[in-house]
C-alpha cells in the first residue's frame, strides 16, 4: 500500500486525489479487508453503489482467492 493512501486512510483526509477504487485495491492488496468496508462505509452517499458494488465484489473474490491458497 502506497504511503499517501495509507496515510489518508489513517488521518481521514484527501491530501492527495487518489480514486476511492485505488485506495481500496491497496488496501485489498495488503489484505485489509475490515479498512476497506470503513473506507466503503465513509464513502457510502459520496459514491455511487455500482462503484461500491465493484470494491465489495472485488474484495469478496481477493479473499476467496487467498482462503484457496492457504
Amino acid at each position: 500500500m502506497s504511503v499517501l493512501t495509507k496515510l489518508e486512510y489513517e488521518r481521514d483526509t484527501n491530501c492527495v486525489e487518489i480514486s476511492l477504487f485505488a485506495q481500496c485495491k491497496a488496501l485489498i492488496s495488503e489484505g485489509m479487508s475490515t479498512e476497506v468496508d470503513q473506507l466503503i462505509e465513509r464513502a457510502r452517499g459520496m459514491t455511487s453503489d455500482a462503484e461500491l458494488d465493484k470494491i465489495r465484489l472485488i474484495k469478496d473474490v481477493a479473499l476467496g482467492s487467498k482462503a484457496l491458497i492457504n
